[in-house]
């Protein structure tokens, strides 16, 4: 069974039952400012485990984190020249930074456990939501392999039941642009709605 809130309705009831849900080690889907996703507190693992189950994906491939500004950002990576360039030039927006992850982060995301990929999204109920209940394990609301339906009852049902869902209508951006700081020389492992050309014309190096 699922349940369905209509964010235009009630925003702050949105808000609460997502918050109320998702500490509850349940799953929620939700609007982003690009695609429909599925989120789980990070520091529940089984949680976590749940949406790699219910995609149909291995959990090699891990999840980003949303949080609600930079501030909340900045306790999770070490931070750097470019990160601070990026996250300060494209937030909110639609990119997401891998960087190194803090020490004694308590985070299960899947993949490297010594990375993290970081957003902070242009969408008022992530950026309220994540204010509320502090950053959150989010990835598109698809089966793996498969476009991410543009509606929230399309996106619900291809992954099961019992899922609280916040309808915020259509969402039909593009995925985010994900840059990969990691290394030496900073990487796109993935070109979305941001492009080279506009990471170059803010200073970043590639």
């Amino acid at each position: 069974m699922k349940r369905f809130l209509d964010l235009s309705s009630d925003f702050e009831l949105a808000v609460s039952e997502a918050s109320q849900a998702l500490n509850e080690g349940k799953l929620v889907l939700l609007p982003t400012d690009t695609v429909y996703g599925i989120a789980a507190i990070p520091t529940n693992k089984g949680a976590v485990e749940e949406i790699f189950q219910r995609k149909n994906r291995l959990d090699d491939q891990a999840c980003a984190v949303l949080v609600s500004d930079a501030l909340q950002a900045s306790e999770l990576v070490v931070s750097s020249k470019e990160f601070e360039l990026l996250s300060q030039r494209f937030w909110p927006g639609p990119l997401t930074v891998v960087a190194e992850r803090s020490i004694h982060l308590g985070y299960f995301l899947g993949g490297d456990e010594n990375s993290i990929g970081v957003r902070c999204p242009d969408h008022r109920f992530m950026q309220s939501l994540t204010k509320v209940v502090g950053p959150l394990a989010v990835t598109s609301a698809n089966r793996s392999g498969l476009q991410t339906p543009e509606n929230a009852k399309e996106a619900a049902e291809e992954l099961g039941d019992n899922l609280l869902v916040i309808d915020g209508g259509a969402c039909k951006g593009k995925p985010s642009t994900v840059v990969n700081l990691l290394s030496d020389k900073a990487e796109i492992l993935r070109e979305g709605a941001l492009c080279s050309d506009d990471l170059i014309a803010a200073g970043l190096r590639l």
